[in-house]
């Protein structure tokens, strides 16, 4: 019992030759340690003009903010060296500084010159930390420094802090929406930025404060286009669902002017045995409607965004992909919004949370474009190991893609895991086989049957969940099924569900 305090006495003393000092620092460990005096060590090292030990200081600090620990009793010392001439000292400061200005304001304001002087620092980095610190101070009366101070950023030479003042422009305007005006300046400024590093986060700022202003993207939308391939992942979901709304409100939809099209041209060709009846004199009407019937001619600037945009559906990041696959669903011809299907189908081997994600767009977008997803069916068979979320959302998605051709390997599929130990996933299965009844005719005989062999079931929840079923497929041919209907009579005696009591009382 003893060797746990020597341990502590060894440890917090000096260190042998060639070993490394451990000094009293909080964040090496000790975790339900009480003793640490309130950071006096921390506060001494800061206090001290020696530039190595300040060091030292910021950097045991930071490493207990990374832990989660609280440091914000220390926030007067740290403040004091905002000024410190040691760069390297200055940078962790900063880091420290954006973490807690928020929570310490007061003490924040008194060094607002200091991060005034920040701005017009030689090294970027300090020059953005200090715009960085000055808008997490949320305090009214600063706005117009905060302000002047995001549009010399935004005219700065390095990338690096023009992002850092795009960044600060929502926050900003969550301080005073009054500066809207002045703010799209800015962002109009910044979107004609030619660097990748800037463009995902005015983006952002725009997306933020003043959507509605689509003219502001006109004369940037080829930029952002080629712009989009080199910018960083977090950038390229930002571009992409932004450009995905501009492009729906700005150019003709593919798939609408597609079934326009066929609905002309069936009127043309009826309409035109009519005219040969009638006579010649109604060729010239034929000829006059035949620019009706051209094909659609996708606009260039339309293509170069599906175009750009492919090549990211290989992206190692899920987000990406979900982004191009909605844009495509939503803005690529028929002919090729199948490629998103493949991509969609690799995700599907990430984290159950990334699934989960993915198995929801695909269920929704295979109720309109069944097609895509039909050569990939078996991607979606149900493992044993997959959460109970994830096995419902892949039932929906295959009760989607069921049709005349696929129904019976479908069904044997339903069939196995109707023996499955997660009852609920059971329940989802069976009101899965009552959807495919109802929408294909061909096997709604042939579900029926199985299902009325699952009234043997010893599970009671099972028994329930198939008479609602049954229930519902009865009612849609009543006069045909007399059986069934005499075989559920002959069960009310052995089952005590309240679900099957009511539906038991609807089947006498």
């Amino acid at each position: 019992m003893s060797a746990a305090p020597a341990y502590s006495e060894d440890k917090g003393g000096s260190a042998g030759p060639g070993e490394p000092e451990y000094g009293h620092d909080p964040a090496s460990g000790g975790i339900f340690s009480s003793d640490y005096k309130r950071h006096d060590d921390l506060k001494e090292m800061l206090d001290t003009n020696k530039d190595s030990l300040k060091l030292e200081a910021m950097k045991r600090i930071v490493a207990m903010i990374a832990r989660g620990k609280n440091a914000s009793d220390l926030f007067p010392a740290v403040v004091k060296n905002v000024a410190c001439k040691n760069i390297e000292v200055k940078k962790l400061v900063y880091v420290y500084l954006v973490r807690y200005a928020e929570e310490q304001q007061d003490l924040a304001l008194l060094s607002i010159s200091t991060f005034q002087r920040g701005l017009k620092d030689p090294n970027q980095l300090i020059r953005a930390s200090a715009l960085r610190v000055l808008s997490s101070i949320r305090v009214p009366i600063i706005v117009p420094i905060m302000m002047l101070a995001i549009k010399e950023a935004a005219s700065d030479m390095s990338p690096y802090v023009r992002k850092t003042a795009a960044h600060a422009i929502p926050k900003l305007y969550s301080l005073d929406s009054d500066q809207k005006d002045q703010l799209i300046e800015v962002i109009e400024k910044l979107l004609a930025d030619k660097t990748t590093l800037v463009a995902g986060s005015v983006v952002m700022a725009f997306e933020e404060v003043c959507p509605e202003r689509i003219d502001l993207i006109h004369k940037n939308y080829r930029k952002l286009c080629n712009l989009l391939i080199d910018v960083e992942e977090w950038g390229q979901v930002v571009i992409i669902s932004m450009l995905t709304r501009y492009a729906r409100t700005q150019f003709l939809s593919p798939t609408q002017n597609e079934s326009l099209l066929e609905e002309n041209a069936e009127k043309a060709f009826y309409g035109s045995e009519e005219d040969e009846a009638k006579g010649a004199g109604s060729e010239d009407a034929a000829a006059a409607a035949l620019p009706a019937r051209k094909p659609y001619v996708m606009d260039p600037d339309h293509r170069l965004l599906l175009r750009n945009t492919k090549p990211l559906l290989q992206s190692r990041s899920a987000a990406v992909v979900m982004a191009v696959a909605q844009l495509y669903f939503h803005l690529a011809p028929k002919a090729e919004v199948g490629v998103i299907a493949k991509a969609l189908v690799r995700l599907l081997r990430s984290h159950s949370e990334v699934q989960y994600v993915v198995l929801q767009n695909v269920a929704t977008m295979s109720i309109k474009r069944r097609g895509m997803f039909e050569p990939y069916l078996k991607s979606f068979y149900i493992r044993s190991t997959d959460p109970t979320q994830i096995k419902i959302l892949k039932l929906e998605v295959l009760t989607n893609l069921a049709n005349e051709t696929n129904i019976p390997t479908v069904l044997r599929e339903f069939q196995t895991y109707i023996r499955s130990m997660d009852k609920d996933f059971v329940a989802a299965t069976i009101q899965a086989i009552g959807r495919c009844a109802t929408n294909i005719g061909r096997v709604r005989d042939t579900c029926l049957n199985g299902l009325v062999q699952l009234l043997s079931n010893r599970d009671e929840l099972v028994v329930a969940e198939s008479v609602v079923v049954i229930k519902k497929l009865l009612q849609m041919q009543p006069a045909q099924h007399g059986e069934i209907i005499k075989h559920l009579a002959k069960l009310t005696d052995n089952i005590q569900v309240f679900r099957w009591e009511e539906e038991r009382h609807w089947t006498m």
